[in-house]
């Protein structure tokens, strides 16, 4: 049974019932981005293949962990032997072990190690020192109507009303000017300016600042915190905003189009055509 929608901020809602809500959120608008019929056959398509799980997405969900819920790692994951996942003993671990996931020893030693990193950050560890993880925000789009979701990764309070959201990011290079170039490869000031204006809505508090923790998945796991400036927020604000029309105009008229159906002129961008120049 999948939970209503009322809008508002939800504590300690389980994952799987939060990606279970049909309200629109940031991985949705990419896929509209894409194009509508793919929005549709990811997220609406009941005849749509269970998602699998991408590579790197237990390490990414292992750091997640550390850095901001340590309490509950022990709860989660189990450090089994070390040994080939395709052997019997290690089948054997995990079937003796199904209330946790099992991880080896230099999965577990690669989380604790990025945690440390990001905590030692000056101004990350008081802001982490106290808050609430995997905060539920939903709120309706004034302009279209959509009705929409976000689950910052942490919610930090400023003050009384005011708040500040963490974003964890694992990546193999961490680096400000190399994290930038991500952003833009990734939508990642959509998201940004998405859970800003949403979070503000659904909670009635303003959003002093939305934070990004990137963290490195290889030695040394360095971190760097991270903020865009404004023009690039407002970049990312008209590209969710471009995103929600279209994904409310396909709602309405129940029509989700893709590229299209002739045959597309291309061209080669500037760069390559320099390159063969």
């Amino acid at each position: 049974m999948k939970r209503e929608f009322i809008p508002g901020i939800v504590h300690g809602l389980n994952i799987d019932e939060y990606h279970a809500m049909p309200a629109i959120s940031k991985s949705g608008l990419d896929s509209i981005d894409l194009s509508p019929a793919i929005y549709y056959a990811r997220h609406l398509d009941p005849n749509r293949p269970p998602s699998r799980e991408k590579s790197g997405q237990l390490e990414g969900h292992l750091a997640h962990c550390a850095i901001l819920e340590p309490e509950e790692f022990e709860k989660r994951y189990v450090i089994g032997p070390t040994l080939n996942r395709n052997t019997k003993e290690w089948k054997a671990f995990v079937a003796a072990n199904p209330e946790r996931i099992a991880i080896q020893h230099d999965q577990y030693e690669a989380a604790i190690r990025q945690a440390a990193s990001v905590r030692a950050l000056p101004e990350i560890g008081d802001v982490l020192a106290s808050g609430q993880p995997e905060v539920s925000a939903f709120w309706v789009d004034e302009e279209t109507g959509a009705e929409c979701r976000c689950r910052p990764d942490f919610v930090h309070d400023a003050t009384s009303d005011s708040v500040i959201l963490l974003d964890v990011k694992t990546f193999s290079d961490p680096s400000p000017n190399e994290f930038a170039r991500q952003c833009g490869r990734k939508a990642y000031a959509k998201q940004a300016a998405l859970y800003t204006d949403g979070y503000e809505k659904a909670s009635g508090k303003t959003v002093r600042g939305f934070i990004f923790l990137a963290v490195g998945n290889e030695w040394p796991y360095a971190a760097a915190a991270m903020m865009l400036d404004e023009d690039s927020l407002e970049a990312g604000r008209r590209h969710y905003k471009r995103n929600l029309r279209t994904y409310a105009e396909c709602v309405k008229t129940n029509t989700w189009p893709g590229f299209s159906d002739g045959i597309t002129l291309i061209r080669l961008p500037q760069w390559a055509l320099t390159n063969e120049e």
